[in-house]
């Protein structure tokens, strides 16, 4: 399955390990399938807008933590139809304002890098939207009557080399809105739906992994007949970046694994998010997901060991936000 709404992960396929045989899956019924797929397609129309518009939304949230405690954060984005958005994010001691306008970006932050409740809560509005791929098997539909609601509830697995992820999602079976989408450990719940420029998108999102409750996101959006000039302008004392003309992506040149455990063939991953600046080091690492957080900190004294090329704007040196994927074999 493939996230539509994801970092930038220009190393995550150099961080695979050697090419694993492809796990041999059982058949697959053809019109399952289209059905799993219509729905689903169904579903991502029904949650568009219907033209381009300028548009509020906001999103408040509360984060759970046993090691912090619950604690509030806020993220919202100003889009001005083909002129430019102002996104602003607040959580704890994080703030950030960018302007993207007139071909640069302006931006205020209190860190490069922002937290990784901010980077969930972004990939989870307005709402969180995948689609199949050659991956994915659909294993059943069926008709399940959820919070007093029927849904077409898809079961379907994600078959990647020797790994085998287990996945539903579930459509309402009266306006098509996708109320539940679990990927893995990860589950997302959208409901309170509301119109707004010929689409359906939920008021409240919950999130979860492995059971236990992660974000609590109220979201509201606005259809705006006028926006001020002032939106996009760019904040006091501003760091403005020009965009690239011509850009190179940064190459990993030293990217070693952790050591494998003798656990067999069971892999679990851990999801680092770093800058990659120009002296080709990682720098301000944070675990942004973890299939072992027993495994966390492991994995960022490893990465502090990978090197790169730097990536490259109009010719020159420039750091970048990247995503890195470590693999913890028979771990």
């Amino acid at each position: 399955m493939k996230l539509l709404r994801l970092l930038l992960a220009l190393v995550a396929l150099a961080a695979l390990p050697p090419a694993l045989a492809r796990a041999t899956a059982p058949p697959e019924d053809v019109q399952l399938r289209q059905r799993a797929v219509e729905l689903l397609e169904h579903a991502d129309s029904v949650n568009a807008l219907r033209t381009a518009a300028n548009a509020e939304r906001v999103e408040s949230f509360l984060a759970f933590d046993p090691s912090y405690g619950t604690r509030e954060g806020t993220f919202s984005r100003v889009q001005v139809a083909g002129t430019g958005l102002r996104e602003e994010s607040t959580f704890g001691s994080y703030h950030a304002v960018n302007v993207w306008a007139a071909g640069h970006l302006a931006t205020v932050r209190t860190s490069e890098l922002a937290p990784p409740e901010i980077v969930k809560v972004m990939a989870l509005t307005p709402m969180w939207v995948v689609h199949f791929d050659h991956e994915d098997i659909i294993q059943s539909i069926e008709d399940r009557e959820i919070s007093g609601r029927v849904q077409h509830c898809v079961e379907f697995d994600t078959v990647a080399g020797e790994k085998t992820q287990n996945n539903e999602l579930c459509v309402d079976a009266e306006n098509g809105t996708l109320t539940r989408l679990k990927v893995g450990a990860e589950l997302a719940e959208n409901s309170d739906f509301f119109p707004i420029g010929g689409a359906l998108r939920p008021a409240k999102i919950r999130y979860s992994v492995d059971g236990t409750l992660k974000l609590e996101i109220t979201q509201i959006m606005t259809l705006l007949t006028d926006a001020a000039a002032n939106v996009l302008e760019a904040p006091p004392n501003a760091q403005v970046r020009n965009f690239c003309k011509t850009f190179q992506h940064a190459f990993g040149q030293f990217m070693p694994q952790p050591e494998p455990g003798k656990g067999g063939g069971a892999t679990s991953d851990v999801l680092l998010r770093g800058m990659i600046r120009p002296d080709g080091k990682v720098h301000d690492a944070v675990v942004q997901s973890s299939d072992r957080p027993d495994l966390n900190a492991e994995a960022l004294k490893v990465i502090q060991q990978w090197m790169f090329t730097p990536s490259l704007c109009d010719g020159k040196p420039n750091a970048i936000e990247a995503t890195f994927t470590l693999h913890f074999q028979g771990r």
